[in-house]
């Protein structure tokens, strides 16, 4: 008799991509601090990780959470790019309106 693992955890494929997607969407609206985003795409893959050892995912659950989840850091990276640019930007601005002609 087979006998199927118990699963660690009571979260669904199905809602742990829709959390991953909405987080991503709130990412890429700056609604989420970029560090923030980060840290919970690490928490989401520890997830992923518990429910691929409980054996609870189909190939097309795991190919969704994985896109879904590289999705969530590509934004919080691109988000990251974005904050940087302005930080940057606004560098140069200050100091052309500090630089005082020879």
């Amino acid at each position: 008799m087979k006998r199927h693992p118990i699963a660690v955890t009571e979260t669904t494929p199905e809602g742990l991509a829709a959390l991953v997607y909405h987080l991503a969407h709130g990412a890429s609206q700056g609604q989420l601090d970029p560090e923030f985003v980060r840290k919970l795409a690490k928490r989401v893959g520890k997830e992923l990780e518990a429910m691929e050892e409980a054996d609870m995912l189909s190939p097309h659950d795991k190919t969704q959470l994985h896109q879904a989840i590289n999705t969530l850091c590509h934004t919080a990276e691109a988000e990251e790019g974005a904050m940087l640019t302005k930080a940057l930007e606004r560098l140069r601005a200050a100091d052309a309106g500090n630089a005082r002609p020879v």
